[in-house]
């Protein structure tokens, strides 16, 4: 109690990672529910740009230099009533305060299972789900870990950093050539240690996900003392080559039974990594034998809040903070949505590294069913198809009626949008 008598506001600590949500999103998010203090690392170039908004909107402790003990007792300081991160990179660091702290997260164990790739297969495999083979190959020796692959691996198959987001780095192979070829090439600028190959999840035939849509979806969920509860099946559009994301709507077109398959497998693919609470993004492939599970994320999916919000009025970041803060929250979803909610991503052509021009975007404002437009690389600035969903040209947003007009509206963004570059 205050010296007036009236309750006051609970703390939540949040690792701050500015590759994930706006600063301004969480305040929203957090309003009316509690106190914000911001963990984060100001020696981050990224991070000191923004540390006057952080100390402008909560109280900032500053990470850089501090060892883990030091960023414990820095951050206890401020009695937090509860902790939450919601970047994969950010996971890991914040299971292990969070254990310190003794404030409910990720168990240090499930986040190595959520951000290592190889470490969540092996825990999925265990608990008897679905899951192709996988094989590690380490950055410093590459070639000892390929030798002894090669006699197991079966082509197709797909390689991917060990930990990593957004699809970055991750391109299918077909042949031993092939694979070497793509090793040496993500492993060769430094920036990635480890690689992961597994045998590449078998596609379904037909439109399994709905006429013009991909055959893989996402489970928007979260996890209260061990239940798990889903708002949404978060639909796709068919990925640009090799992997990169074009889009994802709310809800889904997946028939009832489909849906009911594969919320099954979310749910049992978020306990064999263990999350006790928690949100997760699970990504699922409908293949001939049943959804089988791409990867199980630790955190709310980007541009999830926003189609939620859109579709069905759900406020998921504020649902985050109030599992963070310690509330037992259920739900018996999917929630009812009155509206498709869109996000589309134009990515560049893979051969162009720098984009000379960007025509349509006025047209593609003015079209019906289109709310908002977000240009992320105007004329003269680098792409990199490497970067995966990270690296599109510009996005869409917006709202239709139904699916149909939904296909429309991707017809129309489609022809008239036109990317440019050398």
């Amino acid at each position: 109690m205050d010296a007036g008598g009236a309750s006051a506001r609970p703390t939540l600590a949040y690792v701050y990672e500015p590759s994930s949500f706006a600063i301004l999103a969480l305040v929203e998010a957090a309003s009316g529910l509690c106190d914000l203090v911001w963990v984060a690392d100001t020696s981050r170039p990224e991070v000191a740009e923004l540390s006057k908004l952080l100390r402008r909107v909560g109280t900032l402790v500053d990470l850089s230099g501090l060892t883990i003990d030091e960023a414990t007792a820095a951050v206890a300081a401020h009695r937090p009533d509860g902790i939450l991160a919601l970047a994969d990179d950010a996971l890991r660091f914040t299971a292990e305060l969070a254990s310190r702290l003794e404030l409910p997260f990720h168990s240090p164990q499930t986040a190595l299972r959520l951000t290592d790739k190889f470490a969540q297969r092996a825990a999925l495999a265990a608990a008897g789900l679905v899951a192709p083979k996988s094989w590690v190959i380490a950055g410093d020796d590459p070639r000892a870990d390929l030798d002894a692959l090669l006699a197991e691996v079966r082509f197709p198959a797909v390689v991917k950093p060990r930990r990593g987001e957004a699809s970055r780095d991750t391109l299918p192979v077909g042949s031993v050539d092939e694979l070497e070829r793509v090793v040496e090439l993500v492993l060769a600028d430094g920036d990635v240690r480890d690689l992961v190959v597994e045998e590449y999840i078998a596609d379904a035939e037909g439109a399994v996900a709905g006429a013009g849509f991909a055959g893989y979806v996402s489970v928007e969920s979260f996890v209260s003392d061990g239940t798990v509860s889903h708002l949404a099946v978060n639909g796709r559009t068919p990925p640009a080559y090799p992997f990169r994301e074009t889009g994802f709507f709310i809800p889904s077109a997946l028939e009832a039974s489909q849906e009911r398959d594969v919320l099954e497998v979310a749910a049992a693919a978020a306990r064999a990594v263990g999350v006790a609470t928690g949100c997760l993004h699970t990504e699922i492939k409908l293949t001939p034998h049943g959804p089988v599970v791409i990867e199980v994320n630790g955190r709310i999916g980007g541009g999830v809040p926003e189609l939620l919000a859109a579709a069905a009025g759900e406020r998921f970041l504020t649902i985050a903070m109030r599992l963070a803060l310690g509330e037992a929250i259920e739900l018996d979803g999917p929630v009812h949505c009155e509206r498709v909610a869109y996000l589309l991503y134009e990515q560049a052509p893979q051969e162009l590294r720098v984009v000379t021009s960007i025509e349509g975007v006025d047209e593609v404002r003015a079209m019906r069913g289109v709310d908002e437009v977000v240009l992320r690389r105007g004329p003269g600035e680098k792409v990199d198809w490497r970067e995966g969903n990270h690296g599109h040209v510009l996005s869409v947003f917006g709202t239709v009626d139904d699916h149909d007009e939904l296909r429309e509206v991707i017809g129309r963004v489609g022809s008239t949008l036109r990317i440019a570059g050398e």
